[in-house]
This record gives structure tokens, C-alpha cells and sequence, in this order.
């Protein structure tokens, strides 16, 4: 697990705007995945010396964003971790609302109760404090337990347990590829999906707005509530029928099939992939 240079760059672009690094938790002692032309632009953009950026570990990192103390938790202390806790487990009273910022740089998808993993993590952030995480979004099969969807941030960092996302950013592994800024499936009212032939970061920067009971009522998929609600005197009867048979595939159905495959496809150009600006907004990089 590393900071790499898109989750440094956006730390750094929150530290500008006024986020406070204080007292900075990472989960697991996290590398800093900064090759030397790396370690030299955030040389530049923060001010940091380039000999406290050492690759073994990002706790430079942190200091150069102006952090004061930097601790790590891990299931155990074979890479140095300060505070030891399996994050399968609810956490101690002591590390609640304690950190000014909590960095999960590839951690949670490695956890298998992840629900009370992302708790620990909102639990353990101050008001006003930041959560940020770098995960895998898509073709990241068999790298750990899960693979995350947008819409499952969404739903958990949400005003209803104490937390706004401020940032959710879409990139290609690796320096190159634009960023995208994600939408909230809830404000278009679509599932925001994506088939990529890369494999995807995600990064998420939330802020605690409050401290609220978390998931007392459980997060649920936005397309679905509204289905959920009871129909009121006078609402229009759902309509079922069968669609009628092309003819085509009466006819001709090789063809038939030919032109469905080529249709699905096309369709998926339009919705599933970074050309959906309903759902992926290019913006420009920090």
C-alpha cells in the first residue's frame, strides 16, 4: 500500500483550501509511491524539503502538509504501526473523534467486514476533520475482498451519519490519465456505472460535518428508495406487457442477434464508460 502521486496531489490541493493535518492517522504504515520527478513537483507545490519525502514510508508526506504527529494502525506492528487494532472490530472509546484526518490509502477493500471498518474510520475523525480514501473502483478482481462502487460512499458519507463528501475523483492508474469528477447517482437519478480496460482509482475526501449516530438507519442504493415508497389515491397503475417480437428475428435472427449485440454495445459506449458526462466530468488536475 502507497500514497501515490493522484491521492498526494489532492491532500496537498486540501491543505491549500485550509483542511488541518494536525493529528493524521494512516491505515497501515503506507509507502509514498512518488517516483524523483514526483518527489520534486510536490517539493515544489508544498515547500517541503525533498529529503523528509522518503519512499519507505509517507510519513514525511503528512509533516510536509503540516501534520504534527502522524500515527498508524495496523492488525499488527510488523511495519512499525503505533496503535494496533483489527479494524474487523469496533474501536476503543480513546480513538474516537481523534484525528484530524483519517487516510485509508488501499486499506478497506483488504477488510471483510467492511461496514464496521468504514464506521471505525468515520468514528475516529473530529468535526470538522477529513476523511480521505484511495480505493479500487473497477478491474481490481482478486486484489482484495471488494471492489467499491461510488454510490456506496455516497450513501455512507452522507449528511444522515455526520459527513458531505467535498471531493470524489475518477482516474486511470498511473500519472497520466485525466481526472473525472464523479456524480452523486442520487442528483441524475441514474446508477453511475463503468467498463474500463485499465484498472481505476477512486479518491474520496469527506468532511465530518457532525457527530451523528452512524448507519442507524442502513445505507440504502438511491434508484431503489423511490420505489419503496407507498403509492398514494390516484397514482397511474405500473404497465406490464410484452414487447412486441422484431420481425427481424423472425426472419433473419442470426442477423437479428448481429444487430442487438452491436446495439448493446453502443449503448454501453454511451453509459458505462468516462464518455457519460452525466455521470463523469473531466476536470483539470491540481
Amino acid at each position: 500500500m502507497a500514497i501515490e502521486r493522484n491521492c498526494a496531489t489532492l491532500m496537498l490541493k486540501a491543505r491549500r483550501e485550509g483542511v488541518t493535518f494536525g493529528r493524521s492517522l494512516m491505515l497501515g504504515h503506507q509507502g509514498l509511491g512518488l517516483n524523483r520527478a514526483g518527489y520534486e513537483t510536490f517539493q515544489r507545490l508544498s515547500g517541503a524539503a525533498i529529503e523528509t519525502l522518503t519512499p519507505a514510508y509517507a510519513d514525511g508526506l503528512f509533516r510536509s502538509l503540516g501534520a504534527s504527529q502522524v500515527d498508524v494502525m495496523d492488525f499488527s506492528d510488523y511495519e512499525g504501526a503505533n496503535l494496533l487494532h483489527d479494524l474487523n472490530q469496533p474501536i476503543p472509546d480513546v480513538h474516537r473523534a481523534a484525528f484530524d484526518v483519517v487516510v485509508d490509502g488501499g486499506t478497506l477493500e483488504h477488510v471483510f467486514n467492511f461496514p464496521v471498518a468504514i464506521r471505525n474510520c468515520m468514528e475516529m475523525v473530529r468535526p470538522g476533520g477529513r476523511f480521505f480514501s484511495a480505493t479500487i473502483p473497477n478491474n481490481w478482481c482478486g486484489h482484495g475482498f471488494y471492489q467499491f462502487s461510488p454510490e456506496l460512499f455516497y450513501r455512507v458519507l452522507s449528511p444522515e451519519n455526520g459527513f458531505e463528501i467535498t471531493r470524489m475523483i475518477l482516474h486511470m492508474v498511473g500519472p497520466y490519465g485525466g481526472w473525472y469528477e464523479v456524480t452523486d447517482p442520487n442528483t441524475i437519478r441514474s446508477r453511475v456505472e463503468l467498463v474500463t480496460f485499465a484498472p481505476m482509482q477512486l479518491l474520496v475526501m469527506a468532511k465530518r460535518t457532525a457527530v451523528k449516530p452512524i448507519f442507524a438507519a442502513p445505507p440504502q442504493q438511491s434508484d431503489y428508495t423511490p420505489r419503496w415508497q407507498p403509492t398514494k389515491p390516484g397514482d397511474p397503475a405500473p404497465i406490464n406487457y410484452e414487447p412486441p417480437r422484431p420481425w427481424l428475428s423472425t426472419v433473419m435472427p442470426g442477423v437479428a442477434r448481429l444487430l442487438n449485440v452491436i446495439k448493446v454495445g453502443l449503448g454501453l459506449l454511451r453509459t458505462h464508460t468516462l464518455r457519460n458526462r452525466k455521470s463523469f466530468r473531466p476536470v483539470p488536475k491540481p
